[in-house]
């Protein structure tokens, strides 16, 4: 049986052009799928404010003071409230016994009405009850220790009334009195960070699992030596915070902030000092209020708050960087009017003549030192004259600026920009820059997508 001969593709130029006109189609159609499309975005006006979130360790200019002996103790003043110098902080005595002594000569004074109100206790149960929820049964137990505080707090003159007479009747020796060795707040507890200024604080210091606290309250049995009291000195304190290398970067050049507490919302300024000690960042700000706010709390959440920017808001991804000359800014000259800035481009022909002549050259920006100019405009191997001496300068010296693709006129226009924050997404920059972009212009969302003096449309 005879073998069946292939069909052979007989090629003619009608085949060809149809060949050639697919590869094109498909071509252009992967490329469509696969080419990033031109977005514009319209810019607007914003406000950007940049906030920093810490848990910070506070440390406060106090006297700590500590139990001359084994024994009972008593506060004789509030916890949190003020203490004159000298005034009467706390008793102590060995077996508890003193304590029901002073407790009858404090009733019989108040009895008189020369001692505290019951208003106050009123007060703080009023209060109590507007905060309390069964989540948080335990601050029932700070309510009686608060309440047995404040019904001990005597007045002074009572004070040195009750002192006297328990001595007459127990006599001096039976216990000892503590007075306040400075006028400030007083707290009733020792922790780890006693003693340590801020200078001490170290990482180890921000793991709140291996910090240890001690409170006291009346009727406590405390030991020799232990801190049982402080006392502010004055309403200035420092909060030392951690910081991450960028947030380093970023703070060094501040001297202030905003510090909200996180709380109850409180907001008030603090002097800022950042430092580096081997590793590790940290900053320490600086207060001179609400130290009695926050008298109990060694660690505090905060938010640091900057100054707030407002500007015309700028996606990341607009931003394109350019190359400019940079051309010291005494050879920008004036031109036959006096008014208009220009820069006298000095030539030397075949023959060696020398020829300068002004050229009117579009100064983008231009600070106190320099200007800057488009490559593109000026040229290679361009050389200016000093107007005021024979200094000439060989301009080949560039810079990168930031700008953006403006679409305005339909094409990919380069606008500088001067950014005044920057946040992940987005940035904030001036408005009215020379040679900058306006509210409700049009740019180019993606910058990588197009190229500049490149046809949109």
């Amino acid at each position: 049986m005879a073998k069946k001969r292939k069909r052979r593709i007989r090629w003619n130029i009608g085949m060809i052009v149809f060949l050639v006109i697919f590869i094109y189609v498909m071509i252009n159609i992967v490329s469509f799928f696969i080419k990033k499309k031109l977005t514009v975005y319209r810019v607007t006006k914003d406000e950007m404010t940049t906030t920093f979130s810490f848990t910070g360790i506070a440390l406060r200019d106090e006297k700590l003071l500590k139990a001359s002996q084994n024994g009972y103790i008593t506060y004789y003043v509030e916890e949190g409230k003020r203490v004159r110098k000298s005034g009467t902080l706390y008793i102590l005595d060995k077996d508890g016994k003193v304590q029901e002594t002073f407790a009858d000569q404090a009733e019989a004074l108040r009895g008189k009405g020369e001692t505290l109100d019951d208003e106050e206790i009123q007060k703080k149960v009023t209060e109590f009850q507007s905060i309390y929820s069964d989540g948080s049964f335990s601050d029932v137990y700070d309510l009686k220790y608060d309440l047995k505080n404040t019904i001990l707090n005597l007045n002074e003159d009572s004070m040195k009334e009750v002192i006297d007479a328990v001595s007459k009747k127990l006599g001096e020796d039976a216990f000892h009195t503590e007075t306040s060795p400075a006028s400030g707040a007083a707290a009733f507890y020792s922790d780890s960070f006693d003693g340590k200024t801020a200078d001490d604080i170290t990482d180890a210091d921000f793991d709140q699992e291996n910090y240890r606290a001690v409170r006291y309250n009346s009727s406590d049995q405390v030991k020799k030596g232990n801190v049982v009291c402080r006392v502010t000195n004055s309403e200035n304190w420092t909060v030392v915070v951690p910081l991450e290398k960028s947030q380093y970067d970023f703070l060094q050049d501040k001297d202030s902030v905003t510090v909200k507490f996180q709380s109850d919302q409180e907001k008030t300024t603090a002097d800022l000092k950042v430092k580096k000690k081997g590793n590790s960042y940290f900053g320490y700000l600086s207060l001179d209020d609400y130290v009695v706010r926050y008298l109990d709390e060694r660690y505090l959440d905060i938010d640091i708050t900057l100054d707030s920017h407002e500007g015309l808001k700028i996606p990341n991804s607009a931003v394109v960087k350019k190359k400019f000359y940079q051309v010291p800014a005494e050879y920008i000259s004036k031109g036959n009017d006096g008014k208009e800035e220009g820069f006298s481009v000095r030539t030397t022909d075949d023959k060696g003549e020398v020829k300068v002549e002004q050229k009117n050259f579009t100064i983008y920006k231009k600070t106190k030192k320099y200007c800057y100019l488009d490559p593109e405009e000026v040229g290679e191997d361009v050389v200016l004259q000093s107007m005021d001496s024979d200094d000439t300068y060989l301009v080949e010296k560039t810079k990168t600026l930031e700008g953006v693709y403006c679409t305005n006129q339909g094409y990919a226009d380069f606008r500088l920009i001067e950014k005044t924050a920057q946040k992940d997404d987005y940035c904030i920059v001036e408005e009215n820059t020379d040679h900058g972009i306006s509210l409700y212009d049009f740019i180019v969302l993606d910058s990588s997508t197009i190229k500049e003096n490149q046809i949109i449309y």
